[in-house]
């Protein structure tokens, strides 16, 4: 558990701005499987950086989501990688 191991999977993603609220709810709905962050960006830009970590323990779950999402928003992947928190 993230209690012993202090490891996160870091994403970070983009998408059109317009795709982001259902984004957003989804993962709030899907209580405790990841947090997020907006990343900066610049008045008038079309698409958000987003920022989300998870837990190894929690990977699968966030993939299927992520899959699932990717079927009804353009999702794209920028970076993924195992942090130490």
């Amino acid at each position: 558990m993230y209690t012993k191991t202090k490891k996160l999977i870091k994403f970070v993603l983009r998408m059109p701005k317009e795709e982001t609220s259902f984004f957003y709810f989804i993962l709030e709905s899907n209580e405790n499987i990841a947090f997020y962050s907006t990343l900066d960006f610049e008045k008038g830009q079309a698409y958000r950086d987003i920022i989300v970590f998870t837990t190894p323990e929690l990977l699968e779950y966030l993939n299927k989501i992520l899959d699932h999402l990717g079927k009804k928003l353009h999702i794209e992947t920028l970076n993924i990688q195992e942090i130490s928190d």
